[in-house]
């Protein structure tokens, strides 16, 4: 089965892009935003749990900043990474051959820290003309149902009128290596779990959507409808 294929089928899917020295890279780059929380933008927004470091949290991550918001304004290499073509070709190939940037953040697991983020679908709060867009989810950890893992529900796509929440039975977690990406579909319902394991965990979200869908609701996201695909072709603006 070939990706789109697969992508229609379930409403994501999973792929091994990053090797381990790139996702190495991409630890340290988020290591020099949260240790210690270190916006240097107005509009990169750091949130963490405690203004001071905890002793009793994994080290790479000790304020337990748990969400960053506007990741491509924190250096070159943030914004490098929205156009990386590996994942722009995916993208491309499940919404078409024009795309545009929508929003960059950051989720990340802190040892024990609760998930309050109940099911839901991207398209009800990032509302569009039209259900294309795709959200780029880079697993910097190995993750599984113990350790943070996304949720999602398989199919849920193309059952809108069911509502967000699953039965206990359908909800999979996504199980991934470092450097693993999570290609969702905006409809696709999914929600993050709690890390239960004593190592932090991060994950690097990147949404995309395609050039014909208009949003409808006010967003302030750094680079948003910036185009990076025209006719099947990457484009480069850096």
């Amino acid at each position: 089965m070939d990706n789109l294929a697969a992508f229609e089928r379930d409403g994501y899917l999973v792929m091994d892009v990053f090797s381990e020295d790139e996702v190495a890279r991409m630890k340290t780059m988020l290591s020099d935003l949260i240790d210690p929380p270190a916006p240097g933008h107005p509009r990169l927004y750091i949130h963490a749990a405690s203004d001071k470091p905890l002793s009793r949290l994994d080290p790479y991550n000790p304020y337990a900043v748990w969400k960053i918001v506007n990741t491509p304004l924190a250096g070159d290499a943030w914004f490098s990474l929205i156009q990386d073509a590996r994942i722009l070709d995916v993208v491309g190939g499940l919404l078409g051959p024009d795309v545009n940037f929508h929003m960059g953040f950051a989720r990340l697991r802190p040892t024990g820290l609760t998930a309050e983020e109940g099911w839901h679908r991207d398209l009800d709060t990032d509302q569009h003309t039209l259900p294309e867009l795709v959200t780029a989810l880079i697993y910097l950890d190995e993750m599984d149902a113990e350790s943070g893992a996304t949720l999602v529900w398989p199919g849920s796509h193309r059952h809108r009128e069911r509502g967000p929440a699953p039965e206990e039975h359908e909800a999979v977690p996504v199980l991934t290596r470092p450097g693993s990406v999570l290609f969702l579909h905006c409809l696709t319902a999914h929600r993050a779990s709690t890390n239960r394991t004593a190592r932090h965990r991060s994950i690097l979200v990147n949404e995309y959507k395609s050039a014909r869908t208009v949003e409808l609701t006010p967003n302030d996201a750094a680079f948003g409808d910036l185009p990076l695909r025209r006719g099947g072709r990457n484009l480069s603006v850096l």
